[in-house]
């Protein structure tokens, strides 16, 4: 098991933040003033320059979400302050 057992730094805490880390992703909107009538490499281009490339990249989106999931894993569930004395 990955997870330790302790009241927050948990799976299922890792499965509520991968959850609201896939909504947020999902709520990446297309802008509103690209001219869909251009040639569609422009379009492209333009869309992708909005969102930083994150909804033109699915390696980048898997990486995200990926992230969200394992963020925890091992966490002793004490802050880092008390590691480093």
């Amino acid at each position: 098991q990955m997870y330790r057992k302790n009241p927050f730094h948990n799976f299922e805490h890792a499965s509520h933040v991968t959850m609201a880390t896939n909504k947020l992703l999902n709520r990446i909107v297309i802008p509103e003033n690209v001219d869909y009538d251009r040639g569609s490499d422009d379009v492209f281009s333009d869309l992708h320059n909005y969102t930083y490339g994150i909804t033109s990249d699915p390696l980048t989106q898997f990486s995200i979400v990926f992230s969200a999931l394992v963020h925890d894993v091992d966490h002793t569930g004490v802050p880092n302050g008390q590691l480093a004395k």
